[in-house]
């Protein structure tokens, strides 16, 4: 059971982390998501950590960003085995882009297709 869990060591919290994904990320889209990803510099700790963003704009009402904020994480939480590679170091972001709430099967199926890709898109940047 403790595979699925989600502690303080898979959240993406340090300022300047955030300020680096952002400035230096590439991103790839899968409506609903975006996902802004950037090789990590981290030696230890996990090797992966994200965080999760909903815009105020696009959702208004708290109570669907919250709403979508937890699909978003449990989406993550059970797929993030989908990341196999214990050299993939990556701090990555999830931006929710569309305009409405949308159920968890659909936001289910794009994270899985994202986190499918994110060796890959992480190995690509590295080489570069």
């Amino acid at each position: 059971m403790a595979e699925y869990s989600l502690d303080k060591t898979h959240k993406l919290c340090s300022g300047r982390a955030i300020d680096r994904l952002f400035a230096e990320g590439k991103s790839q889209v899968a409506y609903p998501l975006r996902m802004v990803y950037a090789p990590s510099m981290r030696r230890e700790g996990r090797p992966v950590q994200f965080m999760i963003t909903i815009p105020k704009k696009r959702i208004r009402k708290a109570v669907g960003r919250v709403l979508m904020r937890r699909r978003i994480r449990e989406a993550y939480r059970l797929n993030r085995g989908l990341i196999a590679d214990e050299n993939c170091r990556a701090d990555v972001a999830f931006i929710y882009i569309a305009n409405e709430l949308t159920p968890y099967s659909l936001v289910e199926r794009k994270m899985q297709r994202l986190l499918a890709g994110l060796p890959e898109l992480i190995s690509k940047t590295v080489e570069k």
